[in-house]
């Protein structure tokens, strides 16, 4: 009985010393997309939601992907319903924080607007997720 109680004890404090030791580095597999890309289309991130030309991007685009493992996404602290509607979609952006570039492997902290309808769907403005900005 000792025996068991001992190698249970090991197989438990093995798993939980595990789950905090086996921290995979960060790679394009494991950073966390908060919102991911999931409308098909590329982002842009832009300095200004009123006026999305290239001028205006402050980071490279977004890569949409059909694998979730790789697709890029974003972490947003508020949405706007202010912007400039792209191509008959709504106006909402996303006040941008962080930039997940998975499909290589990079997190740029990086405050940006990114267009609603081409991160989600604008599903996660729908759901009222993040708060409006007001702004």
């Amino acid at each position: 009985m000792r025996d068991k109680l001992a190698a249970t004890a090991a197989f438990v404090g093995t798993a939980v010393l595990g789950g905090v030791a086996a921290a995979a580095p960060v790679t394009a597999t494991t950073l966390d997309a908060g919102i991911a890309l999931t409308s098909g289309h590329n982002v842009g991130a832009y300095a200004v939601y009123a006026a999305p030309i290239d001028a205006n991007k402050i980071a490279p685009n977004l890569l949409y992907s059909p694998n979730p493992s790789v697709t890029d996404g974003i972490d947003a602290d508020c949405y706007t319903s202010r912007g400039y509607p792209v191509n008959g979609h709504d106006n909402r952006w996303y006040h941008t924080m962080y930039l997940y570039y998975n499909h290589n492997g990079v997190k740029l902290q990086k405050y940006t607007w990114t267009y609603a309808p081409y991160v989600d769907n604008s599903a996660v403005a729908n759901e009222h997720l993040i708060p409006d900005c007001q702004y």
